[in-house]
Parts: structure tokens; C-alpha cells; sequence
């Protein structure tokens, strides 16, 4: 049977198995659904602001970049349980996400020799320590956003990325013919542009090295026109979920597994460790492809 229209709203337990669930309708009907097997498959907690400032209290105020259904059931009810739950402060951000737009930059743009700037046209960080990471450098600067900047070999690559030419379609992709032009355009204070732009140029020809660590020498200078878009930093997901075991049935507070209670992707506790540094791409895919593959087929022999 496949319910639709049905949002779950409690697990029934007898000792540790799991006997059924309790759904609620569209129309404020309520129903119980018994099952011999229950894989928690519902994704983390991102969309949950209190699960998100107990846990991960840096991205409290940034915007969530995924479904708002990812409200943390599994780890709610992992809690009541008795589950083990590991590394809930793990997570994935972005520190390019375009604002307003909530358009996805692709972090490309930084590793083909872009920059990042603050309000105030300087930067801030080392742009190749991950896109992942950024997020917190991004969110740390005035008004929690930077510029993006840099030249029209860069634009013209980053037109591959379909996310990129919805951006730029949207508006909001600044260009100007010359740094000072690009500081007015985006409202930063001219002479700090200048000087950032200036001051790679020099790094990127081996004259000097950067204070933020970040080698510039593998990349062809930025030269004008320049070209800008304003970002935030986002959270996308949370890596932080229930314990599982080999067969990715969830673990109890002392190790033992549920005999029928299965846990999956977000839902689950990833390969991310406990911060945002952990994050590679794909992990999330990982633990959605290899934990849902051990456990369709242990779900599938629960009696």
C-alpha cells in the first residue's frame, strides 16, 4: 500500500519494534498504519529553526537551501526512542548562494580565480578553503553577505552552470568596465576594490603571496570587465542523524539495533564528522544511495 496526502506524526512502539505509525490527512483525519518494517527516509532537520540553533547555533540565522518538510522527525523520534544520535552539528553550507535570489553560484567561479569581497570591498578569507566551510566566513562579515567578483572569462565559463544563467537571467549578475565603475555598482568603498583587485593581480603573477594563504598562480590574472553578484551563506543540509549499523538498522544507547527500524540519507548520522569542514561533495548522496540499498533489503526480510 502507498499512502499519499499523509504526513506521519508518531511512531508506536512495543520494547523496540516498531508496530506502525500514526498519519495525519490533508482533511484532519487521522489513521494508524501498522508495519512490519519502517525506514526513516525523511532527511534532516534543516528546516526546523530550533533543531538548527541547538545544534548548529552559526547557522541559526542563515537561510536554509532545501525543502522546509525537513523538519527533523527522525531525529525527534529518535530521541524519544532511546536512538543514538551522533554529530548532529555536522552540516553543509554554501558560502555562495545569491541574494535575494536564492540562486545557487556555483563555487566554480571561485576556483577559476574569483574573489570574495565584503560591503566594505575587501576580503576576507581564503576563498579555496571550501565552498562548504565559506558559509560561516561569509555569514561572519557585515550584513552577513559578500560579492562574488570577478572577470568575463570567468562569466562566460560559469554560463555552463544552469544555475548560474537563471542568475544571471534574474538580475542578478552586476557588470561594470573597470573596478572603481564595479565599486559603485555594488555600493563598496572604491579604493578597497581597487586595491583587492590590484592586490591579486600581484598574487596571481607570483609577485606576492597571500596573507589568507590561497595560491593564485594557477589562474589567469582577472582583467576588466568585472563582473559581481552579492551572496550569503546558506545551509543546504544537516549530516547529523541517527546511528546505524551495517545493515543501516538505527542503534540504541548502548549499541544495540532496533529490529526493525531503519534509518537513510539525511535521516541517518553521515561521513561528515561533527562540523561544517567535514563535507565533501556527494556525501549526502552517499549515505541516501548506500544506506537505502542495505536497508531495502534488510527491511525486506523483518518479520
Amino acid at each position: 500500500m502507498v499512502a499519499t496526502g499523509a504526513h506521519v506524526t508518531g511512531l508506536f512502539a512495543d520494547d523496540k519494534k516498531i508496530v506502525g505509525c500514526r498519519i495525519a490527512r490533508a482533511d484532519g483525519g487521522e489513521e494508524h498504519l501498522a508495519c512490519k518494517a519502517l525506514v526513516l527516509a525523511c532527511n534532516g532537520y534543516g528546516g526546523n529553526p530550533d533543531l538548527v540553533k541547538q545544534h548548529i547555533p552559526e547557522m541559526a540565522n542563515a537561510v536554509y537551501h532545501g525543502h522546509a518538510g525537513n523538519r527533523g522527525d527522525a531525529v525527534l523520534w529518535g530521541e524519544q526512542l532511546g536512538a543514538e544520535l551522533r554529530h548532529l552539528s555536522g552540516y553543509q553550507g554554501h558560502g555562495s548562494l545569491a541574494f535575494p535570489q536564492q540562486i545557487l553560484i556555483t563555487w566554480a567561479v571561485m576556483m577559476e580565480g574569483g574573489i570574495q569581497v565584503n560591503a566594505s570591498g575587501e576580503r576576507f578569507s581564503n576563498e579555496h578553503g571550501g565552498y562548504s566551510e565559506q558559509a560561516v566566513n561569509v555569514l561572519a562579515q557585515p550584513g552577513g553577505f559578500a560579492w562574488n567578483v570577478y572577470d568575463r572569462r570567468i562569466h562566460d565559463f560559469a554560463l555552463n552552470f544552469p544555475d548560474y544563467r537563471e542568475a544571471f537571467e534574474a538580475g542578478a549578475i552586476r557588470t561594470a568596465p573597470d573596478a572603481r565603475a564595479l565599486a559603485s555598482a555594488i555600493s563598496v568603498h572604491p579604493d578597497k576594490l581597487e586595491a583587492a583587485l590590484s592586490a591579486v593581480g600581484e598574487m596571481q603573477c607570483g609577485a606576492t603571496a597571500d596573507p589568507f594563504g590561497r595560491d593564485f598562480t594557477t589562474k589567469a590574472a582577472l582583467v576588466a570587465p568585472f563582473y559581481a553578484v552579492k551572496v550569503t551563506g546558506a545551509l543546504f543540509h544537516t549530516q547529523g542523524g541517527l546511528v546505524v549499523d551495517e545493515t543501516a538498522r538505527v542503534l540504541d544507547l548502548d549499541a544495540f539495533p532496533f529490529p526493525n527500524l531503519f534509518a537513510t540519507g539525511g535521516a541517518a548520522c553521515g561521513v561528515s564528522g561533527p562540523d561544517v569542514s567535514g563535507y565533501l561533495s556527494g556525501n549526502g548522496l552517499l549515505t541516501a544511495i548506500a544506506l537505502g540499498y542495505l536497508a531495502g533489503a534488510a527491511a525486506g526480510t523483518s518479520r
